[in-house]
């Protein structure tokens, strides 16, 4: 019994007749294996955040580019197309936000919805009160 009890003792420390040498070796071993890959990820990461950090300029410069386009097309278009648009993207929106979809998912379905109702609001504001010749405001009648 006293037998079993050891053979079962050495298969779980690993070896039946290592010191402590032998242990501490390989703990060192696999200590410095840790460092080499810890070290590595650094130089993976350190390169991958200085390649985007190159290509940041160029991607924000292209995002305002088509910013820039999509506000011209929206101010091109006639307000029954962005009200119908506007529509549109609001009902797939309160949709999938009923049917449990991802927030994500709801989000980029309300954007064009935003961007549209904003371009409607803006002609609103841009229409201004009909004025008199000389630039004053009308005086209703009693």
């Amino acid at each position: 019994m006293a037998t079993e009890e050891t053979t079962i003792s050495e298969r779980t420390n690993g070896s039946s007749n290592g010191t402590s040498g032998e242990s501490s070796g390989a703990l060192a071993g696999v200590m410095s294996q840790a460092q080499d890959a810890a070290l590595a990820t650094v130089g993976v990461v350190k390169s991958a955040a200085e390649t985007a950090a190159d290509r940041l300029p160029a991607a924000m410069t292209t995002a305002q580019e088509m910013a820039g386009q999509t506000t011209r097309t929206l101010d091109e278009l006639p307000d029954q197309a962005l009200l119908i648009g506007t529509s549109f993207s609001l009902g797939l929106g309160i949709g999938l936000f009923m049917s449990g979809m991802n927030r994500l998912f709801v989000l980029l379905a309300l954007a064009p919805a935003g961007a549209m109702a904003v371009t409607l609001l803006n002609r609103d504001s841009s229409v201004s009160a009909p004025s008199s010749p000389d630039g004053s405001l009308p005086v209703s009648g009693n």
